[in-house]
């Protein structure tokens, strides 16, 4: 029996909507290729492809995946050519698609991300993995704006904060957090299935004192945090920053990215409407992340 895949043709802005596509259509895994991955792509182009069980009526679900990849343009989201297509995938080839892509790579100074079927030894004093499956969906932990979050990460955790990570996806962020130090993290997805996966990657990694819960953003959540992470498009993280002063403590610390270069202007603007300022700005690529401050009143 074969197994099958769905590619959508995109960009590296949409990555993130159309992997959770892919999910809700019942894909077991996600794979992206980029230009590191496959020098025939363009820059910034992506393929994103989810990869389903023999028993999964896959062509029904390419005309919705469809539908719903264009329909991502009304939120402001670029997703180039768009075009989602089907193919069969041979049972060998299914059984090392995340060996073939996915290694350990170091993301920052000190933070290697780690698959979890590889045996990583760390190669200097004070390294931290992070392991994760990366056949699961949200992403492998190397995307340029999960790097940025977390070389931010590395320069204003202390240790002992109480931390929340909005949009958890995979969880890295969370696991990063207590890692390093973190004294507990919530972690919050509006998804199920970003849940159930961070709770997956959470038991990988020998951490505790992190709750996962569904919440769309912090609706509902009552918690005073040191440190907020957000790794999200920015047709989230507008409407995000209106809730961010309610559970962010004085002198507490925001740490943004999911934000392409052309948005930049949208999420400034948010910001100073509710007395956020940017402290530090880094760049990867067409990619952002912020460091974000509350105003200081004279």
């Amino acid at each position: 029996m074969e197994w099958q895949m769905i590619t959508a043709d995109t960009l590296a802005e949409a990555i993130e909507p159309i992997s959770n596509l892919m999910l809700e259509h019942d894909a077991e895994g996600i794979q992206i290729a980029d230009q590191d991955t496959d020098p025939t792509l363009a820059d910034g182009h992506v393929r994103v492809t989810g990869y389903f069980p023999p028993d999964v009526a896959v062509p029904e679900r390419v005309a919705d995946i469809q539908q719903r990849v264009s329909g991502l343009t009304a939120f402001g989201i670029n997703i180039g050519a768009g075009t989602v297509s089907a193919d069969k995938v041979a049972d060998a080839s299914w059984a090392h698609t995340w060996e073939q892509y996915y290694h350990a790579e170091r993301v920052t100074r000190y933070l290697t991300v780690v698959p979890q079927w590889e045996d990583y030894v760390p190669s200097q004093a004070g390294e931290i993995p992070l392991i994760l499956d990366p056949g699961q969906a949200f992403g492998t932990g190397t995307h340029p704006t999960t790097r940025l979050t977390l070389g931010l990460l590395e320069t204003v955790l202390r240790g002992g904060e109480e931390v929340i990570d909005v949009g958890t996806g995979s969880g890295v962020l969370a696991i990063a957090a207590m890692r390093m130090g973190a004294k507990h993290v919530l972690a919050t997805d509006i998804d199920d299935v970003a849940v159930a996966s961070a709770q997956k990657n959470i038991a990988l990694n020998p951490v505790d004192n992190i709750d996962v819960i569904a919440s769309d953003l912090l609706n509902g959540v009552q918690a005073q945090a040191d440190l907020v992470l957000a790794n999200m498009l920015p047709v989230v993280l507008v409407p995000l920053m209106a809730q961010i002063p309610a559970v962010l403590k004085p002198h507490g610390h925001l740490l943004l990215s999911g934000i392409i270069t052309e948005q930049e202007a949208n999420i400034n603007a948010a910001l100073t409407a509710n007395g956020l300022t940017v402290v530090e700005r880094r760049q990867e690529g067409d990619w952002l992340g912020l460091h974000v401050m509350r105003k200081q009143v004279d």
